[in-house]
C-alpha cells in the first residue's frame, strides 16, 4: 500500500530456492527513486525477514531491462569501489601513495585510508567520485 500511495510498486523476478535470494523490480515511482534502497533494506526487506526469518537471503533489485535478467547494481557495492581503487593502483603507487579501501555505505559513502601526496589524495577523491551512487568520499587514518 506504501509504495503504491507513491506511485510505484514491486513486483517478485524470482525466489532461489538455493540460497533464499529474493530478486524484485521496483516499477513505476520507485524504480526510478532516490530513496528506493532505503524502500528496499527497511521496508521491503524487514518485513520479508519477519514473515521468513533465517530462510531468507539477500533481498536483490533487479534492473528489468538489464540482459538476460542480470541484477545490476541499485546502491553502492564494494566492488564498485575497489575497481576503481585497482584501476589507480599502480598510478598511486609510483607516485608515492598507499591506499585501502576501509569500508562502503551502501547510501554513498566511501571511508579511504590514504597516505601519500595530498594531489593524488584529491585525485583518487575526484575518480571516486566518479563511481556510480558515490556521495562523499572520507578519509581516515
Amino acid at each position: 500500500p506504501y509504495l503504491i500511495s507513491d506511485g510505484g510498486n514491486v513486483s517478485v523476478q524470482k525466489v532461489d530456492e538455493d540460497d533464499g535470494n529474493v530478486y524484485l523490480v521496483l516499477e513505476g515511482a520507485c524504480g526510478s527513486c532516490a530513496s528506493s534502497t532505503v524502500t528496499m533494506q527497511m521496508g521491503i526487506e524487514r518485513v520479508l525477514k519477519e514473515k521468513f526469518g533465517d530462510a531468507l537471503g539477500e533481498v536483490l533489485q533487479v534492473d528489468p531491462d538489464a540482459p538476460d535478467g542480470e541484477t545490476a547494481p541499485k546502491e553502492l557495492t564494494v566492488e564498485a569501489v575497489q575497481a576503481e581503487v585497482n584501476r589507480m593502483s599502480q598510478a598511486i603507487v609510483a607516485m608515492g601513495g598507499v591506499v585501502r579501501v576501509v569500508n562502503v555505505d551502501p547510501i554513498g559513502e566511501v571511508e579511504i585510508e590514504y597516505r601519500g601526496p595530498n594531489r593524488v589524495k584529491k585525485g583518487l577523491e575526484l575518480a571516486l567520485l566518479d563511481v556510480e551512487y558515490v556521495k562523499h568520499v572520507k578519509f581516515v587514518s
